[in-house]
C-alpha cells in the first residue's frame, strides 16, 4: 500500500463540471479550501450547465492521473541488506497511472473513485471510493448540511487536511518506512468498506459515524478490488468524528478529535487463530488562510492506540499483553499564486518496547532494541502548472521532497543491530504528477 498515492486528488473533472479552477476549492491539492469543504459536504454534485456543442470531456465526470517518480536513499550499503530492502531505489518508475470518476451522479449524490495501476507491482487496484449524497436542512433555524457516504477508508470522507487520509506526505515514495503505525493512520485504506452519516451544523460543528467491515468479500469486495487484505477486520469497526470550526474572513479554524475501534484477526490467513484489539483515539487541528496570491495552511494530529493483543500473546507473536504507540504530526503549507508552494512537517512516532514484533534479525527494517520510536522531518517544494503545451493533460505538478530521520525503529545509531544510522535512510523524492 505504500506505494501507491496516500490520498486522493484535485480532478480535473470537478473543474469541468463546475466551471472553476482547481485553486478555487485548494490550496495545493489535494488539500479542500472552505469552498472545497462544502462542495465534498454537498456530495460532488455542484455543477454548471454545459452547452450542447461543448467537448465530450466536459460533460462526462472523468479524469486520468499519470505520476513519475524517483527515489535516492543515502545508503544501501548495510551489511546483509538485499535489493528488496530498496526496491527501485534510484529508478525513474511510473509510480501510479489510474482512472478517476470524480462528480455527479443526479442533483445531490456524487462520487470520487480511483482505479490505479501500481507500477511496481504491475496490478490494478481500488486506491479510493467514496460515493455521497448530500443535502441540506433547518435545525434551530440554522444550516445543516447533512449526508451519507459509501467509502473503502477510515477518514477518507474527512473534510479537513489534518486527518491521515488526507495528511501529507500526499504521495508516498518507495524508500524505507519506520516498522510502526497506528491502523486509523491508513493502515486499513483499500481493505474495508463502510456506511456513514455526517453533518455540519451553522458552519460549526461537524459530526461523522461510520461503521467498516472487512471488503475481501460480500457486497464490499468492489471496494478493495485488486487489493491483498493484510489487515482483516473481525466483525465492525466503528469509526467517530467531532470537530468544531469557525470561519472568518480570509481565516478558518477547526479543533477536532476521531477515533476507531477494531478487531482485527492476529493471522489474515488463519482467523482460528483469533483477533487483537485496536482502540484509536485521536486529536487534530488545522488553522488556514487563504487571500489574493496567499494561502497558509497548518495541521498537526495526535494519534494515541491501545493495542490488545488477545490473539497474538497467547500465540507467542509479540512480547507483551498490551502495549500503548503514539504518533504525531505537524505541518505547514505556503502556497504563492496557486503556483509555488513549500511544506514542512515534523513527524514523531514512539511505543512500548517489543522484541518479538520490532527485533526482527533483519537489517534495514529491523530494531535491535525492540523499540518502534521513530522521528524526523519532511520538507517539500511544489510547483503547480496549467498545462497547455501537452495533449489532453490539462495540470501538473512537480514535487521534490527530502526526508531526514532524527531517529528510526528505535535509535539514531545501529537501529538494526547491522550498523545502519537513521540518517541513512534519509532519501530524495521526486515526483511529476499529470492530471487530465
Amino acid at each position: 500500500m505504500l506505494l501507491f498515492p496516500n490520498g486522493a486528488h484535485a480532478v480535473p473533472s470537478f473543474g469541468r463540471q463546475t466551471g472553476e479552477e482547481c485553486m478555487e476549492c485548494h490550496t495545493v491539492y489535494p488539500m479542500l479550501n472552505a469552498d472545497g469543504r462544502r462542495f465534498k459536504l454537498g456530495g460532488y454534485s455542484m455543477s454548471t450547465p454545459k452547452p450542447a456543442d461543448a467537448p465530450f470531456f466536459d460533460k462526462v465526470p472523468l479524469s486520468a492521473l499519470l505520476q513519475v517518480s524517483g527515489t535516492a536513499t543515502r545508503d544501501t550499503g548495510t551489511a546483509g541488506a538485499t535489493d528488496e530492502d530498496f526496491p527501485r531505489d534510484r529508478d525513474t518508475l511510473i509510480q501510479a497511472a489510474g482512472l478517476y470518476y470524480g462528480g455527479r451522479i443526479t442533483d445531490r449524490s456524487g462520487a470520487l473513485v480511483q482505479y490505479s495501476y501500481d507500477g511496481v507491482e504491475r496490478a490494478w487496484a481500488m486506491e479510493m471510493f467514496d460515493a455521497r449524497y448530500g443535502g441540506s436542512t433547518q435545525l434551530g433555524d440554522k444550516e445543516m448540511l447533512y449526508g451519507v457516504t459509501l467509502n473503502n477508508s477510515p477518514t477518507l470522507s474527512d473534510i479537513y487536511n489534518s486527518t491521515p487520509v488526507w495528511a501529507f506526505p500526499h504521495t508516498s515514495s518507495v524508500s524505507v518506512m519506520p516498522a510502526a503505525g497506528t491502523k486509523i493512520d491508513t493502515a486499513l485504506a483499500s481493505q474495508v468498506g463502510g456506511v456513514g452519516v455526517y453533518g455540519l451544523w451553522n458552519d460549526l460543528l461537524y459530526a461523522e459515524l461510520a461503521f467498516y467491515r472487512t471488503a475481501d468479500s460480500g457486497v464490499f469486495r468492489p471496494l478493495a478490488a485488486g487489493v491483498d487484505v493484510e489487515n482483516v477486520v473481525n466483525g465492525t469497526a466503528p469509526y467517530w468524528r467531532l470537530a468544531l470550526q469557525r470561519e472568518t474572513g480570509p481565516h478558518s479554524f477547526a479543533f477536532g478529535t476521531y477515533g476507531l475501534v477494531a478487531k482485527i484477526d492476529a493471522e489474515a490467513e488463519d482467523p482460528d487463530l483469533g483477533a487483537d484489539r485496536f482502540r484509536d483515539v485521536a486529536l487534530d487541528a488545522q488553522y488556514q488562510y487563504v487571500a489574493g496570491d496567499h494561502a497558509f495552511t497548518a495541521t498537526a494530529t495526535w494519534i494515541r492506540e491501545k493495542q490488545e493483543w488477545d490473539a497474538s500473546f497467547g500465540a507467542g507473536l509479540v512480547s507483551n499483553p498490551s502495549t500503548i504507540l503514539k504518533t504525531f504530526r505537524a505541518d505547514a503549507h505556503y502556497v504563492y499564486r496557486g503556483t509555488y508552494a513549500g511544506i514542512l512537517q515534523y513527524f514523531d512516532t514512539r511505543g512500548d518496547d517489543d522484541a518479538l514484533r520490532y527485533d526482527t534479525g533483519a537489517p534495514v527494517t529491523g530494531s535491535a532494541n525492540g523499540s518502534p520510536d521513530s522521528r524526523g522531518w519532511i520538507a517539500e517544494l511544489n510547483y503547480l502548472a496549467e498545462v497547455d503545451w501537452m495533449p489532453v493533460v490539462q495540470h501538473a505538478k512537480f514535487a521534490l521532497r527530502y526526508t531526514a530521520y532524527t531517529q528510526f525503529n528505535g535509535a539514531g545509531h545501529n537501529y538494526d543491530g547491522f550498523g545502519r544510522d537513521a540518517k541513512d535512510n534519509n532519501s530524495i523524492f521526486l515526483l511529476v504528477w499529470f492530471l487530465l
